[in-house]
């Protein structure tokens, strides 16, 4: 091993078990609890999944290489590395569809997402994915599509290779990736524009409304919490102010009305606490919908360099420089690491689970 080849290793390493280790800890806790997950967060917890599952192949090359102090790896084990990552980075791209999809049934077509709904979307997407890996075997080519790269840290796609199986392989794979990168930006459009409606609605309005995005009812609510038994959280309904009618009677005399006793002007809850209800609402429907935002964002940032990188060596037939292409693998990895620092920080029921499970708290 050379001075780079050691430093791509040893830094793969590093990242890939720090990225692990977080994962783990949105994992495990919700494993326990996951009946208990509304559809977008079982979605998210499988999400931490399958960034655990990238980053263990890639701690896996790096580490058999540092131990042994050499680049030389069995290539049917290669091979089963390639499967591996590229389902596990199909499956984390159907994973981020499906936040937007979800979010986008709820705002956009006004209707709820039920668990079955989100158990069928998990393992339809995770048998076409698995079908899409599984191709290079499929057509008997494992051989040549799935290869170590030369950074030797990652066993993937050839995509600079010109036969003509591993071009259509590869554009299928491309293709996969691009069509839903595409709708996603058109789904966030329309959900921004939508949610900006709504918003403006509570602002204009001194009633809390009972619709909760995420699922979870304010406090002291009658309405029950469909989405931890059986539905996603509902799209937050246009909302109307009751206006209270004061009625004089035939003498229309101001005597005749009968003003609220001490007791029922202490009973009464002031203004500003309605007030401050709507906000407290509204940030969490802020933090719920920014929450889907920024992972999918994230996905994007982690995985543009490495899709860039394919399509040059796709369209062209040449290999990248080696340091652009460990340049792109640390975006994916980092992007991996990052994903369960975001759950944690915006869901609010994923966290509460955490922190539950660490203290040994009840629910």
């Amino acid at each position: 091993m050379n001075a780079s080849d050691w430093t791509y290793s040893t830094t793969t390493t590093t990242v890939a078990s720090i990225g692990i280790m977080i994962n783990l800890l949105v994992i495990i806790p919700n494993l326990w609890r996951v009946r208990s997950l509304t559809p977008s967060s079982l979605l998210i917890v499988c999400l931490c999944c399958s960034d655990s599952l990238l980053l263990s192949n890639y701690l896996t090359l790096a580490a058999t290489h540092l131990r042994r102090d050499d680049l030389e790896y069995n290539p049917i084990i290669c091979q089963i590395h390639g499967f591996l990552i590229t389902f596990g980075a199909l499956w984390s791209l159907g994973l981020c569809t499906g936040l937007t999809l979800f979010r986008y049934i709820i705002i956009i077509r006004k209707k709820s997402v039920s668990h079955q709904f989100g158990h069928a979307y998990l393992l339809g997407t995770a048998a076409f994915c698995a079908l899409v890996a599984g191709l290079p075997f499929i057509c008997s080519a494992g051989d040549r599509i799935y290869i170590m790269h030369q950074t030797h840290i990652n066993c993937t796609v050839a995509w600079f290779n010109t036969d003509i199986t591993t071009r259509v392989v590869s554009w299928i794979c491309v293709s996969v990736l691009l069509i839903p990168v595409s709708s996603m930006g058109v789904a966030y459009i329309r959900i921004y524009s939508e949610v900006s409606k709504v918003f403006g609605a509570y602002r204009a309005s001194s009633v809390v409304t009972g619709d909760d995005l995420s699922g979870n009812q304010p406090r002291g609510s009658k309405t029950a919490n469909q989405d931890s038994k059986h539905q996603e959280g509902h799209r937050p309904s246009n909302v109307s102010s009751n206006q209270a009618k004061v009625t004089n009677d035939t003498s229309g005399t101001v005597d005749n009305i009968r003003k609220p006793s001490v007791d029922e002007e202490s009973q009464r809850p002031p203004k500003m606490l309605k007030k401050r209800k709507r906000t407290e609402e509204e940030t969490k429907q802020i933090a719920l919908l920014m929450q889907s935002i920024a992972i999918v964002g994230l996905f994007l940032i982690g995985w543009t360099p490495y899709l860039s990188m394919g399509l040059y060596e796709l369209l062209t037939g040449t290999k990248a420089h080696p340091d652009f292409e460990f340049a792109a693998e640390m975006f994916v990895s980092m992007n991996d690491l990052l994903n369960p620092v975001v759950v944690i920080v915006f869901d609010d029921k994923i966290r509460r689970n955490v922190v539950q499970f660490f203290t040994c708290a009840e629910d």
